[in-house]
């Protein structure tokens, strides 16, 4: 009775019902990771900017590349207009003048019909000859000179081979059979000549 009323004494001194605090650890299950802590939302942004920026700047390099492959065509194309041109109005002018000469060329035949006598035709055709001459030597052609010089297959083409009795005629041109030239030192056609090889000695070879 006693120890009851000492009890009934107590809760009425501590003011009625209590409460306990359960202060154990709490630990996580084996094997389980920790959540993930939350990112700043800042460095998110930042990330996401920096993302946006490199992808612009990317497009923007892109079509600078574009633009200059663009124009870097579109002068290759002005180049090659402009060289056909000017290869066209060079073209023009040579044939301007192959033309001049044609002209003469119908003069002097005119007059040979109404004359008897071919020297002034001949002169005329001489006149016309060294004309052209001129013309193309104002293009840059010149005339490849191989009479009486020693053979050179590098400008000239050997079509007849005639033996004689002067050794120091042995491999020179005797004869030129049609002419060669040259444009600004570029072969445009061989020399077709008629080379001198010295008669062999009886019952030996001919000198090289």
């Amino acid at each position: 009775m006693t120890d009851e009323r000492s009890m009934d004494d107590r809760k009425d001194n501590d003011g009625g019902a209590f409460s306990v605090i359960d202060k154990r650890p709490v630990f996580a299950d084996d094997g389980a990771a920790p959540p993930p802590a939350p990112r700043d939302p800042s460095v998110v942004a930042e990330l996401r900017a920096r993302a946006e920026e490199a992808e612009k700047r990317a497009r923007e390099i892109s079509a600078a590349y574009r633009k200059i492959e663009e124009e870097r065509e579109a002068f290759r194309e002005r180049l090659a207009r402009d060289l056909d041109r000017r290869l066209d109005i060079a073209r023009a002018d040579l044939m301007r003048k192959v033309i001049g000469v044609v002209d003469d060329l119908d003069r002097a035949i005119a007059a040979a019909r109404g004359s008897r006598d071919p020297a002034p035709l001949l002169a005329g055709v001489a006149i016309i000859r060294d004309r052209l001459l001129q013309i193309l030597a104002s293009e840059g052609v010149e005339m490849v000179v191989t009479a009486d010089r020693p053979f050179d297959p590098g400008v000239a083409e050997a079509v007849i081979a005639e033996e004689t009795d002067d050794p120091a005629r042995n491999n020179v041109v005797l004869e030129e059979m049609e002419k060669g030239y040259t444009l600004r030192g570029t072969l445009l056609r061989p020399a077709r000549v008629k080379v001198g090889r010295a008669r062999s000695p009886v019952g030996g070879q001919a000198p090289s």
